[in-house]
């Protein structure tokens, strides 16, 4: 099955206070892990983001083609650019995500729209699989000026994914950097 990979990037960074795709850990920027990361699941790779120095890695950028609405219209115009039917998002600043982990969310693809990850602690729809058949829903909630993730993944048909027992094995899995002391 071929998947695309959508890396977002194109945050505004504002608790962080720099833009978080480029700050490095380990010796490499976190757009680079990012890239790495989701590399050996994906065909192809997308970097949602309006920063021309994101281009680095060679990957095609996608410019928002509605700005100053969050995620949501990051991941739209990336499903819009895609070639796949599947698309795994990944938000740049997801740092702890397991290969392991992507590998099994792959595995839960089913005749749906959307697969994303649900914890005791809430919903992680930055971390999850995107039919681009929600894509008219993607359109739909834009066009009402709704840019709410949790309202999107409520409105299409989503497979939850229960990962207590992923979280009992990677802690910090669903943990992301926000701010300079998170890193």
């Amino acid at each position: 099955m071929q998947i695309t990979g959508i890396i977002l990037a194109g945050g505004k960074s504002k608790r962080m206070g720099v833009d978080k795709a480029l700050l490095k850990t380990n010796g490499k920027t976190l757009l680079e892990q990012s890239i790495e990361l989701i590399q050996p699941f994906c065909n192809t790779i997308l970097i949602s983001s309006n920063n021309s120095k994101h281009k680095i890695f060679g990957h095609k950028i996608i410019h928002d083609e509605i700005s100053n609405c969050g995620p949501i219209g990051g991941i739209y115009s990336c499903l819009k650019k895609s070639e796949t039917d599947w698309n795994f998002v990944l938000s740049v600043d997801s740092v702890f995500v397991e290969s392991e982990f992507i590998k099994f969310l792959i595995t839960e693809i089913d005749s749906i729209s959307a697969i994303v990850p649900i914890h005791s602690e809430g919903k992680e729809p930055l971390i999850a699989l995107y039919h681009k058949n929600s894509l008219m829903e993607f359109e739909k909630m834009l066009k009402l000026g709704d840019f709410k993730m949790y309202n999107l993944i409520n409105s299409v048909n989503t497979k939850w994914i229960d990962s207590k027992k992923w979280i009992e094995k990677y802690p910090q899995l669903f943990h992301n950097l926000n701010r300079p002391e998170d890193l």
